[in-house]
């Protein structure tokens, strides 16, 4: 399982579709300079690879993206299961 800000996924590809969203969501909000490098990882296949690769492994994925003195930081985490759904282990 992979906890997303309180959210869970279960597969690497579902995290990085939820952080896919997300990223679009901030780069909606950053003017064309800033955002288009967001909107370019939404397509990198490659990295998404990547990424996919590295939860799978057991390690945290996260996309930095800065605005000024803003960060907005998109991360899956990989965790174990909580069966009472309260909280991310």
């Amino acid at each position: 399982m992979l906890w997303l800000g309180g959210q869970a996924c279960w597969t690497p590809e579902q995290a990085l579709a939820w952080i896919g969203r997300r990223a679009g969501h901030v780069a909606d909000q950053l003017d064309d300079q800033l955002g288009r490098p967001v909107r370019a990882w939404i397509q990198d296949h490659a990295e998404h690879q990547r990424a996919s690769g590295q939860l799978a492994r057991g390690i945290t994925y996260s996309l930095v993206v800065c605005d000024g003195s803003v960060q907005f930081v998109l991360a899956a985490t990989p965790g174990a299961f909580d069966p009472d759904g309260d909280s991310a282990p």
